[in-house]
């Protein structure tokens, strides 16, 4: 055999991949890679959800600490409903904390002006109470509230959180 022969049939029986090799090499890194996208997106929407979860429960204990606070240093408080609070503040302002279950949010509304806006204080609360135990004034024997329960359930996609806490109202309270 000739030097010339054996060069051309080096050329004809070289080493590589042939078409078929490269499209199936091709098809399972498009599979892999499709498989990565689906991690990838299932990961960023849990963590989209996650964060709406602690910002919603984030800001109903926010809400919570607040009311139970001016619960705490107010002057009068009433719970006119289950889903309302009515407190006269320290500094003689009038506000009252409603659950509105029609969109799931808790409302300061500040009663001196009616142009006011209510304040939206937490969002996506699936249910809210009030629940005020009460006791005869010994001096004049009308009935006054002396602690305030406040429940407040904040739900995310399949994440529930329910928040709870008292707090008693101490105008003239003697010990």
């Amino acid at each position: 055999m000739s030097l010339q022969s054996q060069i051309s049939n080096r050329r004809f029986q070289r080493p590589g991949l042939s078409l078929v090799e490269v499209m199936i090499s091709l098809a399972i890194a498009a599979l892999l890679l499709t498989g990565v996208a689906a991690a990838y997106s299932a990961s960023a929407s849990a963590i989209d959800m996650n964060d709406r979860f602690f910002r919603a429960s984030q800001a109903a204990r926010v809400s919570m600490h607040q009311l139970l606070t001016e619960i705490r240093r107010c002057q009068a408080v009433q719970v006119s409903s289950a889903t309302q609070v009515d407190v006269i503040t320290a500094t003689d302002q009038d506000r009252s904390y409603r659950f509105d279950s029609t969109t799931g949010k808790l409302k300061l509304i500040t009663n001196e002006s009616t142009t006011d806006p209510d304040y939206t204080l937490a969002s996506n609360v699936t249910s809210a109470t009030f629940v005020a135990d009460s006791e005869p004034d010994p001096n004049t024997g009308i009935n006054r509230v002396v602690r305030v329960t406040i429940t407040v359930t904040v739900k995310i996609g399949d994440n529930e959180v329910r928040l709870s806490g008292s707090a008693a109202p101490r105008r003239n309270l003697v010990y």
